[in-house]
């Protein structure tokens, strides 16, 4: 009984080898999609103007964010003022970002998203009647929305 079942495991062993075994005259057909290659191209050409020494380095931090410029709208420890004056600047610019940030124990009020300082002085000229205090052109990490970082990026890519 014994050598009976061996020898009926041995015949399905050798058999489900042979049943497995690849034939070497077929031939595998990959069907690709063009529009992945125009992708990749696209790409490489973005890595080339954001990567090292690209025309986008001088906006990019180590770190991938962007390099810009904010108002520095207030720094006081009138927590009153701070957030009254933030109100009424979010409802004359709503399309300006602000940003209110508590340091002990001073209330700091910054504004806008600037990648050139020329647009953030545009705005400071345009706050001057409006805030009583000095208003300061600060370096800082800036937050861009989509569509203004697609137009830097062809941007880029058309000074190429």
């Amino acid at each position: 009984m014994y050598l009976l079942k061996f020898a009926f495991y041995a015949f399905l062993m050798l058999f489900s080898f042979s049943g497995f075994s690849q034939d070497e005259t077929e031939q595998v057909e990959v069907i690709r999609d063009l529009r992945l290659d125009e992708l990749a191209k696209k790409q490489q050409q973005i890595n080339k103007a954001t990567g090292d020494g690209g025309l986008l380095s001088k906006y990019k931090t180590s770190s991938g964010k962007y390099k810009g410029y904010r108002l520095m709208i207030m720094n006081t420890n009138d927590r009153d003022l701070a957030y009254q004056t933030r109100g009424q600047l979010a409802s004359r610019f709503p399309q300006h970002k602000l940003y209110m940030a508590y340091q002990a124990p001073y209330y700091k009020l910054k504004m806008g998203d600037f990648l050139e300082k020329s647009d953030a002085e545009d705005l400071k000229r345009s706050l001057s009647g409006m805030v009583k205090s000095g208003i300061f052109i600060i370096s800082d990490v800036i937050s861009l929305r989509p569509e203004e970082e697609q137009r830097l990026i062809e941007k880029a890519l058309n000074q190429e």
